[in-house]
């Protein structure tokens, strides 16, 4: 089979028709290979008219194909083995047909996703034009008779712009850096040095207190008879002293009796689990006041 596109004869078929030919055709073959040798010659002629026949197809787009079988029919005589040879010819010719009717792929699919491809390559072409808009742009905002813009000038600027504006991001990501690093080390100190007053948990109990927060009242008034006792410097008062330690070196005060009754009394509330009452917040207070008397 030939094909060339654009030819319009008078026996145009579609695929269809050209498939039922084919057939005809392939059937007459086999015919001829089991009929006697008189009878081989008409059937062998009626093949070759059936494959002569179609002289061009026409597609569903409505496209014109031409077709040319003659080479195929010359083949066909009425020896056996040109008879096996032809229905091997038109077997491929019908495969051929039934692909194109059948195509493995979307045709239509395929023509939209070249058409897409197309609209996205205009728009990628069109893209490159970039720079020479704002080369157009800077042009006529600087208008000069003699000035042009030197090649690569736009993107020297750009590229200027970009690092600036890189360099202003930084800027602004440091200060904040360093700004958030002055106010996690100088706060927390301050709030060390308050936590380390005795008027400011003295202060604090008594607040707890009144608000009614017993187990938080409890702990300031340990915290403020102990740093009392260290800022008078009757007890060397380190932060990192267990218990223990703190009456260990508490022993040659003579109130460490009582200083041992409010730690007992401090630990049980604040580390325990059912918390502080209010009458043992009282008692803290009596005790821490007893203790810096």
């Amino acid at each position: 089979m030939v094909a060339t596109a654009g030819i319009t004869n008078a026996d145009t078929v579609d695929l269809a028709a050209y498939r039922s030919r084919l057939r005809d055709a392939r059937t007459l073959v086999l015919q001829a290979r089991v009929a006697t040798d008189s009878q081989r010659p008409a059937l062998v002629e009626r093949a070759r008219t059936a494959l002569l026949q179609t002289t061009a197809i026409r597609t569903a787009n409505g496209t014109v194909i031409g077709v040319d079988d003659s080479r195929v029919a010359r083949r066909l005589t009425t020896s056996t083995t040109t008879l096996d040879v032809g229905v091997a010819d038109i077997d491929q010719l019908v495969a051929i047909v039934d692909r194109a009717a059948n195509p493995p792929f979307d045709v239509a699919q395929a023509n939209a996703r070249l058409a897409d491809f197309a609209v996205a390559e205009t728009a990628r072409s069109g893209s490159n034009d970039f720079f020479s808009a704002i080369g157009a742009l800077l042009a006529r905002l600087f208008p000069s008779s003699d000035a042009r813009l030197p090649p690569g000038s736009v993107e020297l600027t750009l590229t200027i712009a970009g690092a600036g504006l890189l360099v202003v991001v930084l800027a602004i990501l440091i200060r904040g850096v360093r700004e958030r690093i002055r106010r996690e080390t100088v706060q927390p100190s301050a709030h060390a040095e308050a936590a380390a007053s005795a008027a400011v948990q003295l202060a604090a109990a008594q607040h707890a207190a009144q608000s009614g927060d017993p187990r938080t009242a409890l702990h300031a008034f340990y915290r403020y008879a102990i740093l009392t006792l260290a800022e008078r410097r009757m007890l060397r008062y380190e932060p990192s002293l267990t218990d223990r330690e703190l009456l260990e070196r508490a022993s040659s005060l003579p109130q460490v009796d009582t200083l041992r009754e409010l730690i007992s009394l401090h630990d049980r509330a604040w580390f325990g689990l059912k918390g502080a009452t209010v009458e043992e917040a009282d008692h803290a207070r009596a005790l821490a006041e007893r203790a810096v008397a």
